[in-house]
């Protein structure tokens, strides 16, 4: 992974979801337990659904993700019988404790002289897959961590961001610099670009709203109780271990949101202006984002990381995402034409090829 990230300084992350279910499949099939002449294998990794993330912020490696299992199982009871079922894990997660982990475990055509291998799989097997989905997150920051952090021996060399003055200016040549950022005075001024983009939900503009006015709401998808959370005008926020501050300017109920919103690692006391309109279709709702006073040079990861913790994570949390979510509208429409055009084209042929 190709990183220019000096000092740390950089709010980044990496997603790891093709990883992780490569891990699933190499530490948990193969588990086994025998006891009393039954015995019991896992033999199959069926599916690894969610997130998995290794993200930096203010210089410190988290991992976010939440992941649902489903594992197959074949065994053996001691009169000979065959058995094959499934375990599935509804919610492997960072907050998880060992003793948290949730196993459903069903024999496929269940019968009581199954019984004994499915008890066998809850007595000996779990145990085992609790131990193992304890040192997931270790392994997962100890493999990925230092492709999103700089170390003595991985720091690449620094440079300074290029500008552009005008349309017919010259651009300036990158330069070695030293790869520690150099602070920026309180009061100093600092060079910023604007930012827009709209997004689409599956949802009310009233539900859309509540999630970022909403405690609960915020800690839902944010997955971590917010350190401040004030919804009101004047009323200060601060995010995602302190690394997201700000404070709400403006608010008007189901439609408007206007805050001062900055990452920590910014300039000291510069804010940015976030304003979102919140747009109500017929049956989606589009969050229309103008994002002002964004420092040059943070544009690209703050856009990202928006993107990724804010809008991605709430689709995911509350079942949001939009149709034209991995297709364009475009696309989307030349589709649906083609659809039902098709049978409006074969009656217009049938109708032209009947007797008259």
């Amino acid at each position: 992974m190709v990183l220019h990230n000096p000092n740390n300084w950089h709010w980044v992350n990496k997603d790891c979801t093709v990883w992780a279910k490569e891990w699933f499949s190499e530490k948990l099939v193969g588990v086994e337990a025998e006891n009393n002449g039954n015995s019991v294998k896992i033999t199959k990794l069926v599916s690894s659904e969610g997130d998995c993330d290794v993200s930096q912020r203010k210089g410190k490696l988290v991992t976010i993700f939440d992941v649902k299992l489903v594992l197959e199982y074949a065994g053996k009871a001691a009169d000979g019988t065959e058995v094959e079922g499934k375990i599935t894990i509804p919610e492997v997660a960072h907050d998880t404790e060992e003793n948290e982990y949730v196993f459903d475990i069903e024999n496929t055509a269940d019968s009581n002289a199954k019984q004994p291998v499915r008890d066998l799989v809850r007595t000996k097997i779990v145990p085992q897959l609790r131990k193992k989905l304890s040192i997931f997150a270790g392994e997962l920051m100890a493999t990925h961590g230092h492709d999103i952090q700089h170390t003595a021996d991985n720091a690449p060399v620094a440079y300074t961001s290029t500008t552009v003055t005008s349309s017919s200016s010259k651009q300036t040549t990158a330069k070695p610099a030293a790869s520690t950022p150099t602070p920026v005075a309180k009061g100093a001024v600092v060079n910023t670009t604007k930012l827009e983009a709209d997004y689409e939900f599956q949802t009310s503009a009233e539900q859309l709203y509540l999630c970022f006015t909403d405690s609960r709401r915020v800690a839902a998808f944010t997955r971590a109780t917010p350190r401040i959370f004030e919804a009101k005008e004047g009323g200060k926020f601060e995010m995602f271990t302190g690394n997201v501050q700000g404070e709400f300017v403006k608010l008007e109920k189901d439609k408007f949101i206007q805050q001062k919103w900055r990452l920590n690692t910014w300039p000291a006391d510069h804010y940015s202006t976030m304003k979102m309109v919140f747009d109500q279709g017929t049956f989606t709702t589009t969050i229309r984002l103008v994002w002002e006073d964004v420092p040059i040079g943070q544009e690209v990861v703050s856009k990202e990381n928006f993107e990724n913790f804010y809008i991605k994570s709430i689709k995911t949390t509350f079942g949001w995402a939009s149709i034209f979510d991995g297709v364009s509208k475009q696309g989307f429409w030349i589709g649906f034409a083609a659809l039902w055009s098709t049978p409006i084209l074969i009656a217009g042929i049938v109708y032209y090829m009947s007797p008259k």
